[in-house]
């Protein structure tokens, strides 16, 4: 008993390194500010391929995760004004957070319209955690329509469209040429998380290529991990378990090596960082997306204090109170239309659209649908769902 108790101490005060290191809080406001402001001319002057500048000035409809679901995107687009190519006539334009493919009915559908609209000039879109997965060749969990090799997905995530053989590698040529970040004077733009310090180690290695980074980063991580106490335990833990843990019937205990890992790598890699968010070790496994985890996610944004407003999607947000999931409570104490952390200057877009195959599984009316696409009008701050509706978002000082 007291090893354990020893043991949940060392999680708690090595996750909260992690997380300070991956956020780098300043106490002081205006440090923060500066350093934001400072990097920012850094990746300027490097004319960083992964930070593009929006139009400025130029009013926008910010899109949450759209995850393969293309009638719910083809509803929103017309609600918010847009033709079949994703022009406006009053010269708005699309903005999508990243996020466009997996679980969904058609992933090609949707990618297609979006970089044929980017490729017009009428709408903007950062790389997420799903676009990263598939530049780096890396099968997840609702990915079986572009990787063959998840057949494990037909069965819970079909009938939905593959995306044809001879035109994956110009997909994922075209999604490589993506930035990670968008930003104007008002407005920043990132899949999960504005992390100054991982925003600065994007020019250490000096490539055009996301995936020539990434690799590079994900090398030094390992060569990092394989350093700590760590490192035998996680490849124990992964022998012994191996298929187990994409098996959700299973029991399984907390795993401090893969806990650890993910943990580590979460914050190593700053395309991941910015992607996927920052983590710290869960008080118990539990199994989501076709996978045992036992990190959750951190709400960052509760230290972020600049001024200038950052639009996120990938934490499944709920537009109602009821049937949240544990592991996600802590992210949003918030109602579903208020503007997060300590300035009110963070708002995520996304409202679990991507979980609509649950409810098609269930035979759900999609106009009952509880999980919504969204898009946040900019300047406006309002926010219009895919069935039509529209409210105010709400920021409270």
């Amino acid at each position: 008993m007291l090893k354990l108790a020893y043991f949940n101490i060392l999680c708690y005060v090595y996750s909260l390194k992690l997380i300070k290191h991956c956020l780098t809080i300043h106490r002081h406001t205006h440090t923060t500010a500066v350093l934001a402001a400072q990097i920012v001319l850094i990746m300027d002057a490097y004319q960083s391929p992964f930070i593009r500048s929006l139009p400025a000035g130029v009013p926008l409809d910010i899109i949450g995760d759209v995850h393969g679901e293309w009638l719910p995107l083809q509803h929103l687009l017309h609600f918010l004004g847009y033709d079949e190519y994703g022009h406006h006539p009053h010269g708005r334009k699309l903005v999508f957070v990243g996020d466009l493919c997996d679980r969904g009915t058609d992933s090609p559908a949707v990618l297609d319209w979006t970089i044929e609209a980017v490729a017009k000039g009428n709408a903007f879109s950062v790389i997420g955690n799903h676009e990263l997965n598939l530049l780096i060749n890396d099968p997840k969990d609702g990915s079986g329509w572009f990787f063959t090799e998840r057949t494990q997905d037909e069965a819970r995530y079909a009938p939905w469209q593959h995306y044809a053989k001879h035109k994956r590698q110009q997909l994922t040529d075209q999604l490589g040429q993506w930035p990670l970040i968008l930003q104007r004077d008002d407005l920043r733009i990132v899949h999960a998380a504005w992390l100054p310090e991982s925003i600065h180690k994007l020019n250490e290695y000096q490539s055009s290529s996301l995936t020539d980074v990434n690799q590079y980063w994900e090398h030094r991580f390992h060569d990092d991990f394989k350093q700590t106490e760590w490192y035998e335990v996680y490849k124990r833990e992964i022998q012994l378990l191996g298929a187990k843990l994409e098996d959700e019937n299973v029991s399984m205990s907390f795993q401090p090596g893969i806990a650890h890992y993910d943990l580590m790598r979460s914050c190593h890699n700053p395309l991941r960082a910015l992607t996927s968010g920052i983590q710290a070790l869960a008080t118990a496994p539990f199994y989501i997306n076709g996978r045992w985890r036992f990190t959750i996610r951190k709400p960052w944004w509760q230290h972020y204090t600049d001024s200038v407003a950052v639009i996120i999607g990938h934490y499944w947000r709920s537009w109602y109170r009821d049937g949240v999931a544990e592991h996600r409570k802590e992210l949003f104490q918030e109602p579903p239309t208020q503007w997060l952390g300590a300035k009110q200057q963070v708002f995520c877009v996304d409202y679990s659209v991507g979980a609509r195959w649950r409810e098609r599984q269930q035979s759900i009316d999609p106009a009952r649908s509880r999980m919504h696409l969204a898009a946040l009008r900019w300047p406006e701050k309002v926010i219009v769902l895919d069935n039509g509706q529209q409210f105010l978002s709400e920021q409270k000082h």
